[in-house]
């Protein structure tokens, strides 16, 4: 008898976060995408355990509730981006958004054109979507395994 195939995506995990993602309000952000909501104050971000292979990022409304909400921020997407891993790496797609999905490094200019595919993100990237939302997908810290 053959062994069963075996799935190249990760199981949903079960223990301790090993991955974060950090939901910040971003006003540089919010300055170049000139949108006409008012931006809410920023402060600390929002903190939430990548526990899933496929983490969608959105807005929650009606009956879609995103794993990664970006909450107020009208500008994103019910269902906007998704976060994929191989058990080591990272990946961000959008899914089609009204607005687009962008990266960009920390140490760069904000980015200007929106990803037109499955970008793979590095240490030092951060997602930026709507009008003032910037993701930063990084391991957990002792303190965040619970999240």
């Amino acid at each position: 008898m053959a062994a069963p195939a075996s799935s190249s995506v990760p199981p949903t995990q079960t223990g301790p976060a090993r991955w974060v993602a950090e939901i910040w309000i971003d006003p540089e952000w919010y300055r170049l995408q000139q949108a006409p909501e008012q931006l809410p104050s920023p402060g600390q971000p929002i903190i939430t355990g990548l526990r899933k292979p496929r983490m969608v990022i959105g807005r929650t409304s009606g009956k879609t509730h995103p794993d990664l909400d970006c909450l107020t921020d009208t500008g994103v997407s019910r269902q906007q981006a998704a976060l994929t891993t191989d058990g080591i790496r990272w990946f961000v797609e959008d899914l089609g958004s009204s607005n687009g999905t962008y990266v960009g490094r920390v140490d760069q200019p904000l980015p200007i054109e929106p990803i037109a595919r499955r970008t793979e993100l590095g240490y030092h990237d951060r997602i930026y979507v709507g009008s003032w939302t910037r993701i930063v997908v990084r391991p957990a810290l002792a303190q965040e395994t619970e999240l």
